[in-house]
């Protein structure tokens, strides 16, 4: 039941992010670096939310060692543009849902990943909580995103788990 959760909450993440992406290419160039309200402009919360999966989907897969996953940073000049970080959004889904789709059982989402940490010390954070914690920053990210859209103008509309767009 664990693993049917999150792969739900996983294509919402996705759905959802792609929406906002979509919103915001349609605001117009202005609202792509525009700080409303404190706020950074939409382009850099989007590069920071996608740069924050791969790094954790990386780390998950075993596709990177986790110091060398979470020492990679994603920036403005590697995500230069809103039609950059769509694509690279669309990579990261797939991506995920690979991820996804290989795992089997409720009970591989226990298994231990050792988070790196400052200093050369790990954490040990069973996998469901690492990835609801990366599903739950994108919500954070998402709020400020479309915060922003709707003060200027160009609201998001609902966006619910369970209502359907």
């Amino acid at each position: 039941m664990l693993l049917e959760a999150i792969r739900t909450l996983y294509a919402y993440h996705h759905q959802a992010t792609r929406h906002l992406l979509d919103v915001a290419r349609e605001a117009g160039d202005d609202v792509r670096r525009e700080v409303v309200s404190g706020q950074p402009p939409i382009l850099n919360t989007f590069v920071h939310l996608c740069g924050t999966q791969r790094i954790h989907l990386d780390w998950w897969s075993g596709a990177l060692p986790g110091r060398e996953s979470f020492s990679r940073r994603f920036t403005l000049e590697i995500l230069p543009d809103l039609a950059a970080v769509r694509a690279f959004w669309d990579e990261i889904q797939r991506d995920t849902e690979t991820f996804l789709e290989s795992l089997r059982e409720d009970e591989e989402l226990d298994r231990i990943c050792l988070r790196p940490l400052p200093g050369g010390a790990v954490k040990e954070v069973p996998l469901w909580l690492s990835m609801l914690h990366v599903a739950n920053h994108g919500t954070q990210h998402r709020s400020e995103a479309a915060m922003v859209l709707t003060a200027i103008g160009h609201s998001p509309g609902d966006m619910e788990l369970v209502e359907p767009r």
